[in-house]
């Protein structure tokens, strides 16, 4: 520059575009570490959340588990206990019936119901009253009936039967 008519500036290594560019760059650089730090932690945060509630589902499906078969044994339960309140009730109204078929004359001392067969003891006033009434209603019940009597000291007649459901 020898024919100016002012004198020259020294040169800066670092213009004024340069500066900003270096200034924005760094900026950026500063913005994106910070913001992949916090993405980083947000991550795993949301692993460990993760991890926790896989966990907490995994106990509550055992539970879950626990709880149904809780639920079909109670099942079950009620299921059988229905069954036996319904056989009760069934043989307490049989029982029932079979006891109004008695006759006022006799008078029971026994009577046992096991595997089938029905054995019973008691007094009657007349053999005849028995046979046609009593001993009619337990062969019309029972495959098979036999009665065996006995005169009592005090009057009347002791009464020993024996009567089967199925004979086999």
């Amino acid at each position: 520059m020898k024919h100016s008519f002012i004198t020259p500036k020294p040169k800066k290594i670092l213009g004024a575009e340069l500066k900003w560019l270096l200034a924005t760059s760094a900026i950026l650089i500063v913005v994106m570490v910070g913001s992949s730090l916090f993405l980083n932690s947000i991550i795993s945060s949301s692993q460990s959340t993760l991890t926790c509630l896989v966990t907490k589902h995994t106990e509550l499906v055992q539970e879950q588990e626990k709880m149904n078969d809780e639920l079909s044994r109670l099942q079950s339960l009620d299921v059988m206990r229905e069954a036996v309140s319904t056989t009760n009730r069934l043989r307490k109204e049989n029982v029932k019936n079979f006891f109004d078929l008695v006759p006022e004359d006799v008078v029971l001392t026994l009577a046992e119901f096991r595997g089938g067969t029905l054995r019973l003891k008691g007094k009657t006033n007349s053999i005849k009253q028995f046979k046609n009434g009593f001993e009619r209603s337990l062969k019309s019940l029972f495959k098979r009936s036999s009665t065996q009597f006995k005169k009592s000291k005090e009057g009347g007649y002791t009464f020993s039967n024996i009567s089967i459901v199925d004979v086999k």
